[in-house]
């Protein structure tokens, strides 16, 4: 059975920042586990991304509304009766969310150490050992003491990337799915329904395709290119390509779409 792989396709802003943070939160935590320096080094790298790629102010009041929004969907539903999980889980997010109060990254802003080394990452080998002594020290110290390092400077930061998830959990759970087909790897519909915030493509490997999407409320089109380790774009796909089309959205869509 070929391998799929999933192409997610934001249509707002709003999802296009909550994949992005989700994304860097990912590839941080992937690299907890590993023992070796240089996967927290990569740990570290993801952080002052994390940083930078959520520093946006209205960032927090944007998850807070959506989380409410949600709340008064689930407890239209319940109509009156006591509060579901989802409701508490939801509550939950907000309340931990509420309860940071600095600015987002204030604290690791603050810790000069810290800012030494995000100044010198983007630097073409700024992080050698005789550029930064105190940071090839703290790479060799044990695996224990820089966990617990890394752990407590991502703490303020994990109740905005839980938030995140827990929308993005519902975003692609509230889904219409079709199987289609991509003709000459030429795919086009006018039929995408109302309030859709992102399109999922789920495309076998064995295609070696890549989905390029344009799409807004009047027309959606997806083309398939070949995949290419030597240019960003490869040429259209000749054949047909057959592929799972999800359209998600924040708000529960009906069983039959248009």
């Amino acid at each position: 059975m070929s391998v799929v792989i999933t192409f997610e396709h934001p249509l707002s802003e709003r999802v296009r920042n909550f994949l992005r943070i989700e994304h860097l939160f990912s590839r941080f935590y992937a690299s907890l586990d590993n023992r070796e320096p240089w996967a927290h080094h990569a740990a570290l790298t993801a952080l002052f991304e994390i940083m930078d790629c959520a520093a946006r102010a209205e960032l927090k009041l944007d998850i807070l509304q959506e989380l409410e929004r949600q709340r008064q969907h689930l407890a239209e539903e319940e109509q009156g009766g006591e509060p579901a999980h989802e409701q508490a889980v939801l509550l939950q997010a907000a309340q931990n969310l509420q309860e940071v109060h600095q600015k987002f990254g204030q604290h690791l802003r603050e810790n000069e150490w810290l800012m030494s080394i995000k100044q010198r990452i983007p630097v073409s080998g700024g992080t050698t050992p005789f550029d930064l002594p105190s940071y090839h020290y703290w790479l060799q110290q044990p695996y224990e003491k820089r966990l617990a390092d890394l752990n407590g400077w991502i703490r303020s930061l994990t109740p905005t990337g839980e938030a995140i998830q827990l929308l993005l959990g519902i975003l692609r759970h509230n889904s219409h799915n079709s199987d289609c087909d991509a003709v000459s790897g030429s795919f086009q519909s006018k039929r995408l329904p109302p309030n859709i915030q992102m399109l999922s493509i789920e495309v076998g490997q064995d295609y070696g395709a890549l989905p390029e999407v344009s799409a807004n409320k009047y027309f959606t089109h997806i083309r398939f290119i070949q995949a290419s380790q030597h240019s960003p774009r490869g040429e259209q796909l000749a054949g047909n390509v057959a592929f799972r089309l999800k359209m998600c959205s924040f708000d529960p869509l009906p069983d039959a779409l248009p």
